[in-house]
């Protein structure tokens, strides 16, 4: 992921437009594949903007201890995050977490790649499964390739914690797929 210059982010620290601009042009994408992961398809561009939104209205107090893009990723979780907390209260039905984005790979026959389709509908119906910050730790890791220590950054929570949480998550999609 390329991360924005010095000099433009300081621009957005003064809340300059063309600045803010060149930020949003940036980490839109990244920001955009989270959320839909996170939250589907039909809402994932509202969290993007409120994710944007949020970022605009910190960026003067990002203090630049971890790369602009683990702290820009660690907004749009948050925001995912409640956005899929308010859902829950609404009682709505989610939708898949992984992105449609995840073409399976093209194999010799039709019939491998029908079982890769299967492979990759039932990964994406384990994933729904999964505990909200098991989710969101394998989607960072996976999806995003975020190291450790981001994700951490990313989830709030110690490196310790993220550990525990990939390992129980890897366990438990191994469970659901081994189950199906």
């Amino acid at each position: 992921m390329t991360e924005l210059d010095a000099e433009t982010l300081r621009r957005c620290r003064r809340g300059e437009p063309a600045a803010l601009g060149a930020l949003y042009d940036c980490y839109r994408q990244p920001v955009f594949y989270l959320a839909r992961r996170m939250v589907g398809e039909t809402e994932a561009e509202d969290v993007c903007q409120e994710t944007f939104i949020a970022v605009f209205r910190a960026v003067a107090k990002f203090e630049g201890n971890s790369k602009l893009s683990t702290w820009v990723l660690a907004v749009a979780t948050r925001v995912c995050l409640m956005h899929l907390r308010k859902r829950r209260r609404m009682e709505t039905p989610a939708e898949p977490a992984i992105a449609d984005e995840t073409e399976p790979m093209t194999l010799l026959s039709p019939s491998h790649e029908l079982l890769n389709k299967e492979f990759l509908k039932q990964l994406a119906d384990a994933m729904d499964r999964l505990p909200e910050n098991q989710r969101v730790a394998v989607s960072l890791r996976s999806f995003d390739e975020m190291s450790y220590e981001e994700i951490a950054r990313a989830m709030n929570c110690r490196l310790e914690q993220v550990r525990a949480t990939l390992f129980r998550a890897r366990c438990r999609l191994l469970k659901l797929l081994e189950d199906r």
